[in-house]
């Protein structure tokens, strides 16, 4: 067979297989993976150690990347949370190089590639248990990726003495930027920095490169890596475009301080350890890639906050505050999509009624126009958003309910905004002393709620204490009417105060009815089990038109 296509196979083979092995890890790991990602990352430090195991399991940084863009856009983590993972992600994708070097050149397992390749199969033919069949795909995959390496050894070992890079020598600046930029061409054409890694270490394997070039490329990859995370965001939202770019930002820092260290690392190990340089060379190389990713680490960790205010600076927010989870590029993502889904209304909710609160407040000028504006908004993306991921229902095991419950909530924010804009309303409610208590009290019930929807948490305990109070306000409403009209049968009152009266009354009723139905829909979206009061079929206390 010629080289250059035993070199190309060899390329392919480990590209298809290392997408193979991912998808098969992915499947393995289940969501156990998705939410242990989501709920590690406290602190920078958590999420370094998150980012290297999460990049190690399913051997992708771009992977695991790509993942947070999609976990920041569905608002499972902050922008800043997802610097700790980043950071994680390139000391784990050093693991694909540590294997080649320690297993793919020592053991030589190509020579049992095939038969394993047969047992992989026979674990992917078991449709009937998705984790037996993400097995059977990472171990193909896993097979995969050391016959790649068998043959682009054979293809590469031809080149040597046909590939002249004496020319290039990596002590020299210019020649060394040139190797650089070998290694990020290479992984952007792969798509994959693992593949132009492991290229690197098998040309120098096979003498074709020394290991300054070889070390070199590996930096060019590192750095081409970025691309992928950065070609996630086109079309995301601000907080996923942030991330994309500060993985760009960080992994260029990295890699100019790994190229102005190059020379010396080579010069200490030929001091202390001249016999690596013949025997392990493969090996020094992927210990400096890891070296320089680990150091890092280790000075970035201190400069997290400062350097998640200059991401910040760079990439201000230009969409809505209240539209930006609604973000269309989750859609290829349903279980993100949901979550961003719940989560935004959540907000908006939150929001809504934070803002019946301040409508509420004799203290503040009412002052809500725009925010209103963008509440409405917010609406109507969010339910566009819905239909879209609901269009997917048909899949087994789809949140439905989950679904609905946040439609629930976008139409009683709806109703509750429309009900905050009633100006004269308001207006009469917060100024009448016959309202002054009940609107007090409104105002106390709301900004509690408030609280408790920007924590994300909504309990059964809440949800009853709103619907006793809507229902103490149903069952007073006659009273309330008895004595309005007394007042205006002895002339304290006009007709046109009579009838402001009373619809204030019904005003302030309905307030607290959607409030207690957004408190209750929000329960049921973040735990579709969860029974709270008259949720078996009765009649809420308060209907409205």
């Amino acid at each position: 067979m010629h080289p250059l296509l035993e070199t190309l196979g060899g390329i392919g083979l480990f590209l298809y297989g290392m997408a193979a092995m991912t998808s098969g890890l992915q499947k393995l790991s289940g969501e156990r993976l998705r939410h242990w990602l989501s709920r590690s990352t406290r602190t920078p430090i958590k999420g370094v150690l998150t980012g290297a195991a999460t990049t190690a399991v399913v051997q992708s940084s771009s992977a695991t990347t790509v993942a947070v863009v999609g976990f920041v856009s569905a608002g499972l983590l902050t922008f800043e949370q997802t610097l700790g993972i980043i950071f994680g992600a390139n000391i784990g994708t050093t693991i694909t190089g540590w294997m080649v070097a320690m297993i793919g050149f020592k053991l030589k397992l190509s020579v049992i590639a095939l038969p394993l390749l047969f047992l992989a199969a026979v674990l992917y033919l078991v449709k009937s248990r998705p984790r037996v069949r993400g097995a059977g795909g990472a171990l193909a995959g896993f097979c995969l990726i050391f016959l790649g390496i068998s043959y682009l050894q054979q293809g590469l070992a031809e080149y040597r003495g046909v590939i002249d890079l004496g020319r290039w020598q990596a002590d020299h600046l210019g020649h060394r930027l040139l190797l650089v930029l070998v290694g990020g061409v290479l992984t952007l054409i792969t798509q994959s920095s693992s593949a132009s890694v492991a290229t690197a270490l098998t040309a120098l394997n096979a003498s074709v490169l020394t290991l300054p070039q070889a070390a070199a490329v590996i930096i060019g990859a590192d750095i081409g890596t970025t691309i992928t995370a950065a070609f996630a965001t086109i079309g995301g939202s601000t907080a996923s475009r942030r991330t994309g770019f500060a993985h760009v930002i960080y992994n260029v820092i990295t890699g100019v301080v790994a190229f102005l260290a190059l020379p010396f690392y080579v010069w200490a190990v030929g001091e202390w350890f001249p016999e690596a340089l013949n025997s392990s060379r493969e090996v020094v190389a992927v210990a400096f890639h890891t070296i320089f990713n680990t150091a890092g680490v280790v000075l970035a960790l201190p400069l997290t906050r400062p350097f998640a205010r200059l991401i910040i600076r760079l990439f201000p927010e230009r969409t809505p505050t209240l539209v930006a989870p609604f973000d269309k590029k989750l859609q290829d993502d349903p279980e993100a999509a949901v979550e961003a889904l719940v989560r935004g209304t959540r907000t908006l909710a939150a929001a809504a009624v934070g803002q019946a609160a301040e409508t509420l407040s004799k203290d503040k000028e009412w002052q809500g126009r725009e925010r209103i504006e963008e509440m409405l908004l917010a609406v109507e993306t969010a339910r566009g958003f819905a239909i879209q991921i609901g269009s997917r229902s048909g899949v087994a095991g789809f949140p439905t309910q989950r679904i609905f419950a946040a439609l629930h909530i976008l139409d009683h924010v709806e109703r509750l905004v429309d009900r905050i804009r009633d100006e004269p309303r308001a207006k009469h409610a917060r100024e009448e002393s016959a309202f002054i208590a009940l609107v007090d009290e409104m105002e106390a019930e709301f900004a509690l709620l408030v609280g408790i929807l920007e924590d994300r948490t909504t309990s059964v305990k809440t949800v009853g204490q709103l619907e006793a109070y809507a229902k103490r306000l149903e069952d007073d409403k006659e009273g309330f009417r008895a004595d309005l009209l007394s007042k205006a049968a002895s002339g304290a009152l006009t007709a046109d105060q009579l009838d402001l009266g009373l619809d204030c009354r019904r005003w302030c009723r309905r307030l607290v009815y959607h409030v207690w139905r957004i408190s209750y829909y929000c329960q049921e979206a973040m735990d579709p089990n969860s029974r709270t009061p008259n949720t078996d079929g009765g009649t809420p206390p308060i209907v409205d038109p």
